[in-house]
């Protein structure tokens, strides 16, 4: 780790040895371990089956490119000393599209995905946009996304590291020749979810990666993203539209490079 890395672990939202991560906040750990629970149902996707087969069916209308695969909701989160456990179970993407249209309510389970924070050689830190008809069309954001069942052992384990390289690599293009993982994670909680956040560390500047980023966008105009940018200051997140997960962790981040409390 770098000293401005230690620096900003520091600052992190503490809970006690062992507890639920149930309070919003940034969180420094260094491990985690994530598995599926083998054959388990979702009991609110059960008891809604007709109604989210009818959004289901309004969604796929506005939105063509929606695709009903395979996703991971999660359950029983908890910080033990500084590693993250935590269990998944395997849901209908259309489920849930479903919870997410009826405002996230408290069901038991939570939305736990991983993302991936891109340091660029000058500092700068890398936010991905999303083309019209995706889930977050028009929001800023770290590149990742669900953890998918090529993520997931035989024993239920899930490789969150592996789930955020292929996220990077399909929506950027950058491999582990242009990006050097950082060891840890930081981990953000806001309401209904869950940011896991591998680090990296881009081997060239922000302007540099920007063009490689946007040029493989342009490449590729069936994925999912529109654009990125870099910013390098809590300022430059003023107007920009995001999900408050990574609105609170970069202002977290940026507080703690410029010496303000985290």
């Amino acid at each position: 780790m770098t000293t401005n890395e230690h620096a900003e672990g520091a600052s992190a939202g503490s809970l006690p040895a062992s507890a639920p991560l149930d309070r919003d906040g940034v969180y420094r750990l260094s491990t985690i371990d994530v598995r599926v629970a083998a054959g388990a149902r979702w009991s609110y996707a059960t008891a809604r089956a007709e109604a989210i087969d009818t959004h289901w069916a309004d969604a796929v209308r506005q939105s063509p490119m929606y695709f009903n695969g395979n996703v991971h909701m999660t359950r029983r989160v908890r910080c033990d000393g500084d590693t993250l456990t935590a269990e998944m179970i395997q849901v209908d993407f259309k489920a849930y599209l479903y919870w997410r249209s009826c405002g996230f309510p408290s069901v038991g389970i939570i939305d736990a995905f991983g993302s991936a924070l891109i340091r660029t050689a000058d500092d700068a830190v890398v936010l991905v946009r999303q083309r019209t008809g995706q889930v977050n069309s028009g929001l800023y954001y770290l590149p990742g996304g669900f953890v998918d069942g090529d993520d997931v052992a035989a024993d239920g384990r899930v490789d969150l590291r592996g789930s955020v390289n292929r996220e990077v690599l399909e929506e950027t293009g950058l491999d582990g020749d242009a990006l050097e993982a950082l060891p840890g994670y930081w981990v953000t909680r806001a309401g209904p979810h869950l940011s896991i956040a591998v680090g990296y560390r881009a081997a060239l500047p922000a302007a540099a990666t920007l063009e490689h980023i946007n040029r493989y966008i342009a490449e590729h105009p069936d994925g999912e993203l529109e654009s990125a940018i870099a910013v390098r200051r809590a300022q430059d997140l003023q107007y920009l539209a995001m999900p408050e997960y990574a609105r609170r962790l970069l202002h977290h981040i940026f507080d703690c490079r410029d010496g303000s409390p985290g």
